[in-house]
């Protein structure tokens, strides 16, 4: 791709991205925000551990083990009432259902299917409802004897929010991954160019230590809907919790689409090739060994300055004025700061490098004597997962591979063979990759 379509691309992923949805309303949300909100078939995460700490706070009642269990007996029963009437096409709903497991991440989770966004909020609380999770609570917390204050519905609801962030995808970073997907078919990026942009998001949120979910590669099918690979997850939040990562949420947003126009500028060095300079040096043996030849220009960093609307900082701080336990935050702590500098990200780089190429040429590389790709588990489990670099200066490349059952074919073990041993497959599809990149000796392993 020439220099002025990489430009045109990332021109549009930061008009898409921040695109604003038309409405009389003089504070526009995001589109992203918006669609993210509508799309329906969502997921909603409660927990009981987090409900019993939410209610502390809020209210200072603590509940004893038998109280927690009861109370979220009661909300749980509830949500699933709600869930049964969700009216959604029956076999989408059937096949979201299958899913439901996939979301219980921690012990006291409970899952539910939901409409959208704003179900899940009028069955938070909603002044009109005869029955809601608010009024639930507020009903329980009162019948309790050595209660002795009023708690109300609203105070409960005040105190809990509900947010893509915690559990899933956050609607900026959907935002941003939907207009990259979009951007790489309309301008037909390649998969080093979006690796590369890809990558200019994980390291923002990474900068702000938020989670970083790599997840969500396909957002958006061939006909312009949401895959079917892809699901909203809601959690209930207390909501100084929520306000704090919403805040680093826009700071990794700002980053990310300031991050887009430096790129989207003309510099001497087009970046594609740019980025492939430095992941060269960083991959290569710093010394020269008669068993090794690299073949192309190498740079330990490519500097060059090109203006953005916005500064990029360079240095920022980060600062968390809350201590958590069981995943919501319980009191006001001592404010602690973090400074934190952008890292070399070439690596990285290479490593998503690796992970574009290698699903389809394990399967390429699959047939007798070798293993045979029959159900595909194998050959889509297979992920590059940590690039170093051995005493001697050589790249070390890790990968995992889905164990269980394909392990037993290692060499050694029950049904072990030479020529079907799955490293061995995966340590041919690894170097013929690597040949394309002009990277000389290097060794791999299984982590």
């Amino acid at each position: 791709m020439s220099s002025s379509e990489l430009k045109k691309a990332t021109r549009y992923v930061i008009d898409r991205a921040t695109q604003r949805k038309k409405t009389i309303k003089k504070t526009k949300d995001s589109q992203a925000r918006s669609d993210a909100e509508k799309d329906p078939g969502q997921f909603f995460v409660i927990n009981k551990e987090n409900e019993a700490a939410k209610i502390l706070k809020i209210t200072g009642i603590r509940l004893n083990k038998t109280e927690r269990n009861d109370l979220f007996k009661l909300c749980t029963t509830y949500l699933a009432t709600k869930e049964a009437g969700v009216r959604l096409d029956p076999d989408e709903k059937a096949f979201l259902m299958s899913k439901k497991s996939l979301f219980k991440k921690k012990s006291g989770d409970a899952v539910f299917l939901v409409k959208n966004f704003e179900a899940v909020k009028t069955q938070k609380f909603k002044n009109r409802n005869k029955e809601d999770l608010a009024k639930i609570q507020a009903t329980y917390l009162n019948s309790l004897e050595r209660n002795n204050k009023a708690v109300s519905a609203a105070e409960i609801s005040k105190g809990s929010q509900v947010g893509h962030g915690e559990r899933g995808i956050a609607a900026s970073q959907f935002g941003l991954e939907r207009a990259l997907g979009e951007a790489s078919d309309k301008f037909d990026l390649s998969d080093a160019e979006v690796t590369q942009l890809k990558t200019i998001i994980l390291q923002q949120r990474k900068k702000y230590r938020i989670k970083v979910d790599t997840g969500h590669q396909q957002l958006i099918s061939a006909d312009g809907k949401f895959s079917k690979k892809f699901a909203f997850v809601l959690s209930s939040q207390y909501y100084e919790k929520n306000k704090s990562e919403a805040e680093l949420e826009r700071l990794a947003f700002e980053g990310a689409i300031e991050d887009f126009e430096v790129l989207e500028q003309k510099t001497s060095t087009p970046a594609i090739e740019a980025l492939e300079q430095v992941m060269l040096e960083a991959i290569a043996p710093s010394k020269k060994s008669k068993n090794t030849k690299v073949v192309g220009k190498r740079k330990k960093k490519v500097k060059e300055k090109s203006k953005s609307t916005n500064k990029v900082k360079k240095e920022t701080e980060v600062t968390t004025a809350y201590t958590a336990q069981r995943g919501v935050a319980l009191r006001k702590g001592s404010v602690r700061k973090t400074r934190t500098k952008r890292a070399d990200t070439s690596i990285v780089h290479l490593i998503g490098l690796f992970n574009q190429e290698i699903n389809r040429t394990v399967v390429k590389n699959m047939g007798d004597p070798r293993l045979n790709n029959r159900t595909g588990r194998f050959a889509e489990s297979v992920k590059v997962t940590d690039i170093t670099k051995t005493a001697k200066g050589f790249p070390s490349i890790g990968y995992t591979y889905q164990r269980d059952p394909y392990e037993t074919f290692e060499t050694g073990n029950k049904l072990g063979s030479t020529d079907r041993d799955p490293r061995r497959l995966i340590d041919m599809s690894i170097r013929e990759i690597a040949i394309k990149m002009n990277i000389g000796r290097f060794y791999t392993r299984r982590v």
